[in-house]
């Protein structure tokens, strides 16, 4: 993964239009892809699908809970690459995903309670814990390729060797 914005990071200034923009981007990502997830998988067992069903946590003690799972875990895996997309900081990430995950954690207690079932609990912070440590993974390996500083790729220098 190769981040869009800059290479030289140095001394950021605070940028709260950023940060918004970057944590709507997230968002949306986040329930776009948890939604399409959820509904491809409760299709593959034959389940009854419906978006509402991302948002109540009761739903992770029925029959499909293996499925919701399913597609919580994938959404972490889809959700990595939008942290080096989006974010491209591997400091970022953990501030990241746990914010869009809070949000989700609110969205959930809203529309169907506080969420009690130890399924949704176990799924969601795994998913937690598998977006960031591969989301910072993923950061750190884009935040040491080379810089280009010539017109060729073979003038590029290489920082780990200087």
């Amino acid at each position: 993964f190769v981040p869009l914005g800059r290479k030289f990071y140095g001394r950021q200034d605070f940028n709260p239009t950023l940060i918004i923009t970057q944590m709507v981007a997230m968002q949306a990502a986040f329930f776009a892809s948890l939604g399409i997830a959820s509904s491809a998988a409760l299709m593959c067992i034959g389940g009854h699908v419906e978006l509402g069903r991302i948002f109540r946590s009761a739903e992770y003690s029925g029959e499909d809970w293996i499925a919701l799972c399913l597609a919580t875990v994938v959404t972490a895996v889809v959700m990595v690459a939008v942290l080096v997309l989006v974010v491209e900081r591997a400091k970022k990430c953990l501030d990241f995903v746990v914010t869009y995950h809070f949000f989700h954690f609110l969205t959930t207690w809203a529309c169907g309670g506080l969420p009690l079932q130890g399924a949704w609990w176990a799924c969601n912070v795994s998913a937690i814990v598998l977006a960031t440590v591969v989301g910072e993974w993923c950061c750190i390996k884009a935040e040491q390729q080379e810089i280009p500083l010539g017109r060729r790729k073979e003038e590029a220098v290489d920082l780990q060797q200087v």
